[in-house]
C-alpha cells in the first residue's frame, strides 16, 4: 500500500459514504474523497489525484457506467470498483469493457471490499509500472538511433540493425577505472575479450576524429574492421573496478576522465575482475562499435539514461515483490490459466485449501477439475466454458473439491477471461474461496427447516411434501397405493409429567429409532410434534400391508422402553387411511388418519381404526362436543347431584357421592359417561373436579344450617387421576376446605384403582397427607382393573367400592359372587370399610347383608338427587322433633 493512494466514494447514499470514507478507508491507510453525485466525482477526478473509484449504479444525476464513459471518452483510466443493488450480466458485460477492476452487490462485506480494493490497486499499479517501463524503452531506443546517426561515420564495420537490436537484449556500464580499461564477455560464445582504450593524445580529443596510429581504437576507425588478435601467454590485464548486468548496452570509453566514445555490445556480463598483462596479450575483439563523440555532455546525458532505467527496473522487481506478497498473503486461492498452453499457476494458498504443499501440485488443469465431486464437475465445466465462449461476462460457480485427507470442501470460484481485442480468449484468471462452513450452516438451516430437532425425523412439512408425491402417483398410476398410520402414545403427558421431560425425550427418540429400523427405506417415519407419529407406506400392494405394519407396532410397543434403568411401558392408538379412499390433497389423507386415531383412543386405546367416512361425522360431534365443554363451566351449564350412601345394616343415609351431570343447551342433560372421557382426553377434567368439589362442600355448608339435628353427613368426591399429578391439589382441597367451613372428616374423596397404578410414585405420599388433613380415601371401580387387593392394602386407604359389574351378576353367576364375597372378606381382614355400587334389586342387596357387605349405592336405594330433592329426602327420612323445633 502507497500512502498517496487516495480512493474517491461515489454514493448518493450519505451513511454509506461516511462509513467508508469516515471509518473503513481510514482504517486501513488510505485517504478519501466523497462524491453524492456524478458530476461532483468528475470535478474531483479531473481535478484532484485519484487511485481508484468506488462507484454507485444509480446516482442522481448519472449512472456508473455514464461516469465510466465520459471519463473514457477523457483517455482518463481511473481504475473502479462498482456497486449495485440490482445488477445483471448486461450492466457486469457493460462495465468490464470500461475498465471497471471488480463488480459488487449491495450490501457490501467489509472484507470482500477491502480485498476487491487491494486487487484492484495492486492491478493498477502494475499497468502504471509496466507504461512506466514501455515509456523508458521506447525514449532509450529513441536516443540511441540518434547517438548511432552522429558517430556513423566512424563506427565500425558492425551492422546500425544489429547494433540496435544488441543495444535492446542487453547493457553494461563500465565505472570508470585508473588505466581506463574495458572488459567484455560475449554471451554466445563465453570468450573473453578486453580492450584497453590508452595513449589516447589528450589534445585530440575534442575535435570529431581520433588518431588512428595511437590505440587500438584508432585501428578500428581506420580500417573500418574489428580488431583481431591472439596470443598464447594466457595473462591478463588488472581492471581495478567491476561492472553490472542491464538489459541495455550503453557504455562509454573513458581515458584521463575524457570521454573517447561509446560502445554498444551484446553481453550478458557477470562481475569479475582481470589481471594486468601485455596488451599483445588480448584475445579476439568482436562485436565491437565506437562512437567518437566531441565532449563529454552526451556522455552525461547517457548516464542519466541508464540510471532511469536502473530505477524503472527495480520498480518493477518491487511490484513482482509486492504482487508475490498479496499472492502468498491472500486467504483466497488464486489460479491463472493460460488457455493456449493449457496450463494454470496455483497459488501456495490454493494448494494449502486442500492440504498439499507447494511441490505436490502441478500446473494441469486437471489437478483442478478431477478433485471436483462427480455430481458438481459437468456443471463447472460447463460454465467455464460458458465463460470463455463469451456467453456469460464472468465464470462464478460453487462445488466441492475433495480434500488430501479425504473430505469435500465447498468452495466459491471467481474468474474473468482476458481476449484478444477481437479474438477468442487466452487467458483466464480468478480465486477460489473456501465457503464449507457457510454451506454446512445453509445445509443445517436446510435440514432443521424440514426436520423434527429432537428425533432427526421429517417433520410436517416434508411428511406432507412426500405424501402428496404419493397422492400424485395415484392419479398416474392405477396399481399404484400407499397407507397412511398415525400415531399416538397413549398417556405420554402422564409419563412425561411423572418421570420428568428429559426422559420423556428419551423415550419419543426410542419409539422413533424402533419405528424407523423396522420399516424399509422407501416408507417415511415422521414426528408431527409431541407424541404424535405419521407413517407412509409407499408403494404398497393392498391395504392389508397397512394392518401388518399396524400389528407389528402394537407388538414391539407390548415390551417395556428400557429408559436410563427405567422399564416404560406404553401404549399407542394408531389411525389407518388408505389411498383406495381416492384423496386429491395429502392435508385429507392426514386429515382422515388424525380422525381414525382420535376414534380409537375413544375405543379404548392401545388399538387401531381404519377410516371410513362415518368416523369423521363421529369425529366433527366430538369436536364440536369439546367446544361446547369448555363453554359449560363459564355458561354454568354444569351440575351436581348426589346419590345418597347407606348403611346396609340401619338403612339409615350415611352420606352422598356427588356425581356432575351436564344440562348441554340443545341435547339436554348428559351423564358423566357422555363428556367426562371427553374431560379426561383434553385435560378439562382438572377445572370440572375443583368446581364439583367447591360446589359439593358448599352444599354440604347449607344442609348443616337448615339440618342442624342431623348427624353429620359425608360427601365423597370423585377425584381424577390426573389430579394425584397436581402440584397445588393439596393448597386447593385446603382452600376449598377453609372458604367453605367445610369439616375435613366429612369429606371422602374417590380415585379410580387404575389411576392409582399409573401415578403409584405420588398416591402413597398424597393419601397419607389427605388422612393426616381428616379426609377420607376411598378405591373407586375396584376389581376391573389391573392391580391385586395385596397391592392396594400397602396404600393408606379407608375403603373399597365394588364395582357395580360385579354386583349386578352376583345374583345370577356364582363365579361374581364369589368375586364380591372375596372382595368383603379381604377388605375385612384389612380393616379397610367396603362400599357396594350399583344395587338395583332386592335380590343384590340380601346377598350384600349377608356377606356382610357395610355400605351400599344405587337406583334400589336411592337414583341422584338435584339438592332440593335432597332436602325433600331428609325432611321425610328425619322429621325435626317439635321439642327441638321449639328449642
Amino acid at each position: 500500500m502507497q500512502k498517496n493512494e487516495t480512493i474517491l466514494v461515489v454514493d448518493d447514499n450519505r451513511q454509506i459514504t461516511s462509513f467508508l470514507t469516515g471509518e473503513l478507508l481510514p482504517s486501513l491507510g488510505y485517504q478519501s474523497l466523497e462524491a453524492n453525485d456524478g458530476k461532483t466525482a468528475l470535478e474531483l477526478v479531473r481535478t484532484r489525484p485519484v487511485s481508484l473509484m468506488l462507484l454507485d449504479m444509480q446516482l442522481p444525476d448519472l449512472t456508473g457506467l455514464d461516469i465510466l464513459r465520459q471519463l473514457s471518452d477523457e483517455d482518463r483510466k481511473i481504475p473502479a470498483i462498482l456497486f449495485t443493488a440490482h445488477g445483471s450480466e448486461e450492466i457486469a458485460a457493460d462495465a468490464f469493457r470500461l475498465g471497471v477492476q471488480d463488480y459488487l452487490s449491495k450490501p457490501v462485506d467489509a472484507d470482500i471490499l477491502n480485498m476487491a480494493i487491494s486487487r484492484a490497486l495492486a492491478e493498477s499499479r502494475l499497468e502504471h509500472e509496466k507504461e512506466f517501463l514501455t515509456n523508458q524503452l521506447k525514449d532509450q531506443v529513441a536516443r540511441l538511433k540518434v547517438l548511432a546517426r552522429v558517430g556513423q561515420s566512424v563506427t565500425s564495420t558492425l551492422d546500425l540493425d544489429d547494433v540496435l537490436r544488441r543495444i535492446v537484449e542487453a547493457g553494461v556500464h563500465l565505472t570508470r577505472a585508473e588505466e581506463g580499461f574495458l572488459a567484455l564477455v560475449d554471451g554466445q560464445t563465453d570468450q573473453l575479450y578486453l580492450r584497453a582504450v590508452k595513449n589516447i593524445d589528450q589534445d585530440k580529443t575534442k575535435t570529431m576524429r581520433l588518431p588512428v596510429n595511437d590505440s587500438l581504437i584508432g585501428q578500428v576507425v581506420r580500417t573500418k574492421h574489428p580488431f583481431r588478435s591472439t596470443s598464447s601467454q594466457g595473462q591478463s590485464l588488472k581492471v581495478s573496478t567491476g561492472f553490472m548486468v542491464y538489459s541495455l548496452l550503453h557504455v562509454p570509453l573513458i581515458s584521463k576522465d575524457k570521454v573517447l566514445g561509446v560502445l554498444s555490445v551484446d553481453n550478458r556480463l557477470r562481475r569479475q575482475e582481470f589481471t594486468e598483462s601485455d596488451e599483445n596479450l588480448l584475445t579476439s575483439l568482436a562485436g565491437y562499435a565506437g562512437v567518437a563523440i566531441e565532449n563529454a555532455s552526451l556522455y552525461e546525458q547517457a548516464q542519466q539514461e541508464i540510471r532511469v532505467r536502473v530505477r524503472a527496473e527495480q520498480a518493477l522487481r518491487d511490484s513482482e515483490q509486492r504482487y508475490e506478497l498479496a499472492v502468498r498473503g491472500a486467504n483466497d486461492g488464486l489460479w491463472d490459466w493460460n488457455l493456449r498452453t493449457n496450463q494454470i499457476y496455483y497459488s501456495p494458498r490454493w494448494k494449502a485449501m486442500f492440504g498439499y504443499t507447494e511441490n505436490q501440485i502441478g500446473n494441469n488443469p486437471s489437478e483442478w477439475l478431477n478433485r471436483i465431486h462427480p455430481e458438481d464437475v459437468e456443471r463447472v465445466k460447463l460454465d467455464i466454458s460458458a465463460h470463455i465462449n463469451g456467453v456469460t461476462s464472468q465464470f462464478e460457480n460453487e462445488h466441492r473439491i475433495l480434500h488430501k485427507d479425504g473430505t469435500y470442501r465447498w468452495v466459491l470460484a471467481r474468474g474473468l477471461a482476458v481476449r484478444e481485442t477481437r479474438g477468442p480468449a487466452y487467458r483466464m484468471a480468478g480465486s477460489l474461496t473456501d465457503v464449507t462452513l457457510r454451506k454446512n450452516a445453509e445445509e443445517k438451516l436446510l435440514h432443521d427447516a424440514f426436520h423434527d430437532a429432537l428425533t432427526s425425523l421429517p417433520n410436517r412439512a416434508l411428511f406432507l411434501d412426500h405424501l402428496n408425491l404419493a397422492v400424485e402417483r395415484t392419479k398416474r398410476r392405477k396399481n399404484y397405493h400407499f397407507s397412511v398410520l398415525f400415531l399416538d402414545l397413549d398417556r405420554f403427558k402422564d409419563i412425561n409429567d411423572s418421570l420428568g421431560h428429559a426422559l420423556g425425550d428419551h423415550l419419543l427418540m426410542a419409539v422413533a429409532e424402533t419405528l424407523t429400523k423396522g420399516l424399509r427405506p422407501t416408507d417415511t417415519v415422521a414426528r408431527l410434534g409431541g407424541d404424535e407419529f405419521v407413517v407412509l407406506l409407499d408403494d404398497i400392494q393392498d391395504t392389508n400391508t397397512a394392518l401388518r405394519v399396524a400389528n407389528w407396532i402394537q407388538n414391539q410397543f407390548a415390551s417395556p422402553f428400557v429408559i436410563n434403568e427405567h422399564e416404560i411401558f406404553i401404549t399407542t392408538s394408531i389411525g389407518v387411511v388408505h389411498s383406495t379412499m381416492g384423496y386429491n390433497r395429502p392435508e385429507d389423507v392426514l386429515r382422515d388418519a388424525d380422525i381414525a386415531m382420535y376414534y380409537a383412543k375413544s375405543k379404548g386405546k392401545n388399538r387401531y381404526e381404519i377410516f371410513e367416512h362415518a368416523m369423521r361425522d363421529r369425529i366433527m360431534e366430538r369436536l364440536a362436543l369439546e367446544t361446547d365443554l369448555r363453554l359449560a363451566l363459564e355458561r354454568k351449564e354444569l351440575q351436581v347431584s348426589y346419590q345418597p350412601i347407606v348403611s346396609l345394616e340401619s338403612g339409615q343415609i350415611t352420606g352422598f357421592e356427588a356425581l356432575v351431570r351436564w344440562q348441554h343447551p340443545t341435547r339436554g342433560l348428559l351423564s358423566p359417561k357422555e363428556f367426562i372421557p371427553l374431560a379426561e382426553d383434553t385435560g378439562l377434567i382438572i377445572a370440572i373436579d375443583r368446581w364439583v368439589l367447591r360446589q359439593a362442600c358448599l352444599q354440604m355448608r347449607e344442609w348443616k344450617k337448615e339440618y342442624p339435628h342431623l348427624k353429620p353427613l359425608t360427601v365423597s368426591i370423585n377425584l381424577s387421576g390426573k389430579h394425584v399429578a397436581q402440584p397445588d391439589l393439596i393448597e386447593e382441597i385446603e382452600r376449598v376446605l377453609n372458604d367453605t367451613g367445610m369439616n375435613p372428616e366429612q369429606l371422602k374423596l374417590e380415585i379410580t384403582e387404575n389411576a392409582i397404578m399409573e401415578y403409584n410414585q405420588y398416591t402413597a405420599e398424597l393419601f397419607t397427607r389427605l388422612q393426616a388433613m381428616g379426609i377420607q380415601i376411598q378405591i373407586d371401580d375396584f376389581g376391573v382393573g389391573y392391580s391385586s387387593l395385596s397391592y392396594i392394602s400397602n396404600f393408606p386407604i379407608n375403603a373399597l367400592k365394588i364395582d357395580q359389574t360385579f354386583v349386578s351378576k352376583m345374583v345370577k353367576d356364582n363365579n361374581q359372587l364369589k368375586i364380591v364375597q372375596a372382595i368383603i372378606s379381604l377388605t375385612h381382614r384389612l380393616g379397610v370399610g367396603v362400599i357396594a355400587e350399583g344395587v338395583e334389586n332386592t335380590g343384590q342387596l340380601r346377598q350384600l347383608k349377608e356377606l356382610n357387605c357395610e355400605y351400599g349405592q344405587g337406583f334400589l336405594i336411592s337414583k341422584p338427587l338435584l339438592p332440593d330433592e335432597v332436602a325433600k329426602l331428609l325432611i321425610e327420612l328425619y322429621p325435626v322433633d317439635q321439642g327441638q323445633e321449639a328449642a
